[in-house]
C-alpha cells in the first residue's frame, strides 16, 4: 500500500520545518530563500495544470475521434 498523501504532506511540512529551524539563519535571510522556493514551485504547478490541459484536451478529441469513425462504420 502506498502511504496517503495527507501523511506525505504532513511529513515533509516538518522535515521543511526542522530545515528551516536547524539552518540557524535570520528570518531576513530565510524569507528571500523561501520566497524562491515558492516561486519555483508555482512555476512547476502552472507548467503541471497546462500538461493536465493538453492531455485532457487530446483525449476529448481523441474519443471524439473515434466516435466518429465508429458512427462512419455503422
Amino acid at each position: 500500500m502506498n502511504k496517503p498523501a495527507d501523511l506525505i504532506v504532513e511529513e515533509t511540512k516538518e522535515s521543511i520545518v526542522k530545515i528551516v529551524n536547524e539552518s540557524g539563519l535570520p528570518p531576513f535571510l530565510l524569507e528571500p530563500i523561501l520566497k524562491e522556493i515558492y516561486n519555483q514551485v508555482n512555476i512547476l504547478k502552472q507548467q503541471e495544470l497546462e500538461q493536465s490541459k493538453k492531455q485532457y484536451e487530446n483525449s476529448l478529441k481523441n474519443e471524439k475521434e473515434k466516435k466518429g469513425a465508429k458512427d462512419k462504420n455503422e
